[in-house]
């Protein structure tokens, strides 16, 4: 063996066989060192970007006896929203689970780069951590609300102090923090307390914070810009299920951007957010000067934060409305309501040479789906003794109309034009325009004419009209005609009973001459210009009827006229009911379709000289174009003008313009109106005793 290990010494290459080893040895002891460290470094980087989702990375990692000490924590969601640093933190373990000392943690929140909502991303990513058990104390941590890269913040809390807790993946917390606006500091407080759900509520307040320092996180690219002014008693309460959040608005400056720019000054009022709402029972300030109301609340804020720079479709639909209205002439007041989703109400005045005037508008979006337009009529009758546009509101659920056809007023308040109600034919057409509504929300204006026939065994007659009296030719008689058919000289009436209703075949029931009143059921009246043979009871008869042009999928139409826009310029409408009213300056009411596909209903007061002087029909359609109408049709003018509408608050429609007829309301045949399923307000709810019988609402 002696002699082997001599031998091998003697070899000329042993020696450096030998340093190469121990020089090998040695460099992967201090590898070995080196790479445990970085190998956990990236294990950890790993695992937490694995469990969260978030981009991780760590400066260093090391061990204490027990305790692991990491520098330099950097993370940020993938969208680059949320950006958290962390100079260092001790995390050790204990029979409680982990305890955890945060020293000069940093959150940075970038709004202009949300994406959906991101604080439901990091609460999925803490409890993908699985982590049973966690206290931390937090010290002289800040937070940072910044717009485009981290450094560049627009709004900094310091003095991030207090206690973090983690038991079975529920967060627990009670946090004190500075919002720091220059040289002065504003207290605020955050903790969890138990909340509705199972989930811990987050409670958030302040006795006052600065809205400019707040404004300065909103993107230079948002509709909104806040300048100066306060939120007092602020408080925010958020758990799994919901958030509440409220507090006074105090002498705030805001600028709106569409287009042009528009200032809110001397804002004052309550403001109140829920899961996905923002409203008002009442603000006050000046919109360019000219004093500005709004009350309302829009709910359909889908993400927490994004629509703060994106705004969401009602609030651009609320600006849009807002700032039509700021760009009328000589504007002298406005109040603006958001009455449900898709709906918005506005009242103003306005100077004109001729006299001031009063404009009550509701806008609309018909593609909304919890939105429908629908008809209602006098009695659920064509033949009727009237009823007031609010009375048929509020007994069909409705939450905003206007009144409808001009009618025979005084006498049998039958409609002149077409007449659909929830898809079913009730009055049919005339020489004279009609909206049409179609399941999709879509709608069109134009004239319609019946087109029909009836077969008999004692010869064929063309039918006409349908619901209308007295008869000319031949009228269609149904149910909803009335209870009883009124006497007229040279008419009879022929009773059908369905043998095959879908192929129009019909029998003969009875044929009786209407010299006297007659209950009503379906069937057919002859008038006295036809000239032969009448049906005989026992007839087999066979009856079609249609629409030209036909109406398709409609769910509502009502006549009216006349046609003020057609493809957005005024259009001189050669069958205009009452011709003589053209230039005469009155009451007002129109439909319109407008560019964007939104529609309004709009009403001018008149007969007023002290608060509205009324328009004639060109200087309506000028106004209506100003808000942008590609198709608008007048409606009953004069006394019969009445805009109905829910207002915030309230569990009824109630009138929102001033009727002519010494104030009051008028009956009238039938109206149009706005239904809508939407769920209660979260904000502006119906007050738990709300007057059911409609009242008008004169204008201060």
């Amino acid at each position: 063996m002696r002699q082997a290990l001599d031998r091998f010494r003697a070899a000329p290459y042993a020696r450096w066989i030998v340093l190469a080893a121990g020089a090998l040895l040695g460099l992967a002891a201090v590898a070995g060192f080196t790479f445990r460290e970085r190998w956990e470094r990236m294990s950890l980087e790993n695992a937490l970007q694995r469990a969260t989702g978030y981009v991780v990375t760590l400066d260093a990692v090391r061990h204490n006896g027990a305790t692991l000490v990491v520098e330099g924590l950097h993370a940020h969601s993938r969208g680059g929203a949320i950006v958290v640093d962390v100079a260092r933190a001790e995390v050790a373990t204990s029979e409680r689970g982990i305890v955890a000392r945060v020293e000069r943690p940093r959150l940075t929140l970038l709004p202009d780069r949300w994406q959906g909502d991101e604080r439901e991303k990091l609460t999925a990513a803490v409890r993908a951590l699985h982590v049973d058990a966690l206290d931390a104390s937090v010290v002289d941590g800040s937070i940072l609300v910044a717009r485009g890269v981290v450094p560049e913040a627009a709004v900094s809390f310091a003095d991030v102090r207090g206690n973090l807790g983690l038991r079975d993946g529920e967060p627990s917390f009670a946090l004190s923090l500075d919002l720091v606006d220059g040289s002065a500091r504003f207290p605020i407080s955050a903790r969890t307390e138990p909340g509705a759900s199972a989930t811990p509520a987050v409670r958030w307040e302040a006795a006052a914070l600065p809205l400019g320092a707040l404004g300065a996180a909103i993107s230079q690219d948002a509709p909104v810009h806040i300048r100066a002014g306060w939120l007092t008693g602020v408080s925010l309460t958020q758990d799994r299920a919901a958030l509440r959040a409220q507090a006074r608005v105090e002498a705030a400056n805001v600028e709106l951007r569409s287009g042009s720019v528009h200032v809110l000054a001397g804002l004052n009022g309550n403001l109140e957010m829920g899961t996905h709402s923002i409203g008002s029972g009442g603000l006050r300030a000046t919109l360019d000067g000219i004093p500005f109301e709004f009350t309302g609340e829009v709910s359909d804020l889908r993400s927490r934060l994004a629509w703060i720079v994106e705004g969401s479709p009602d609030l651009r639909r609320l600006g849009r409305l807002m700032f039509s209205v700021a760009a009328e002439p000589k504007l002298q007041s406005m109040r603006v309501e958001w009455t449900a989703p898709g709906v918005g109400f506005s009242k103003y005045s306005i100077a004109t040479d001729n006299g001031p005037l009063t404009i009550s508008a509701v806008i609309l979006n018909p593609r909304e789906p919890t939105l429908r337009l629908d008809t209602a009529i006098a009695d659920d009758h064509v033949f009727s003794s009237g009823e007031r546009t609010s009375s048929m509101g509020v007994r069909t659920h409705a939450i905003a109309g206007v009144n409808g056809d001009y009618f025979d007023i005084g006498r049998t308040y039958q409609p002149q034009g077409m007449l659909i109600r929830s898809g079913e034919l009730l009055r049919g057409p005339v020489d004279r325009y009609a909206l049409v509504v179609q399941r999709d929300g879509s709608v069109e204006f134009n004239e319609y004419k019946l087109r029909g026939s009836v077969a008999t065994p004692r010869g064929n007659f063309p039918v006409t009209q349908f619901n209308n009296w007295p008869a000319g030719d031949v009228t269609v008689i149904t149910p909803a005609f009335g209870k009883t058919l009124p006497p007229y000289p040279g008419d009879t009436f022929v009773e059908l009973a369905p043998v095959d209703q879908k192929a129009g075949r019909y029998q003969v029931v009875d044929v009786r001459p209407v010299d006297q009143a007659l209950p009503v059921s379906f069937g057919l009246v002859f008038g006295p210009r036809l000239k032969g043979p009448l049906p005989r009871p026992g007839d087999r008869i066979r009856l079609s009827y249609r629409l030209e042009p036909s109406v398709g999928d409609a769910v509502a139409a009502i006549g009216g006229g006349p046609m003020l826009i057609k493809d957005g310029a005024w259009y001189e409408d050669r069958h205009a009911p009452a011709p003589d009213e053209r230039d005469v300056r009155w009451p007002v009411i129109a439909l319109a379709h407008l560019s964007d596909d939104l529609l309004m209903l709009v009403a001018v007061d008149g007969r007023h000289p002290e608060r509205s002087v009324g328009m004639t029909r060109p200087e309506f359609a000028s106004l209506l174009q100003r808000f942008g109408a590609v198709d608008a049709m007048a409606l009953d003018s004069g006394g019969s003008v009445t805009l109905v509408s829910r207002a915030p608050g309230d569990e009824n429609v109630s009138v929102r313009n001033q009727p002519s007829d010494n104030s009051a309301e008028r009956w009238v045949s039938d109206a149009l109106f706005l239904y809508s399923s939407a769920p209660a307000p979260e904000i502006v709810a119906p007050r738990a005793a709300t007057t059911p019988v409609p009242e008008t609402r004169p204008t201060p």
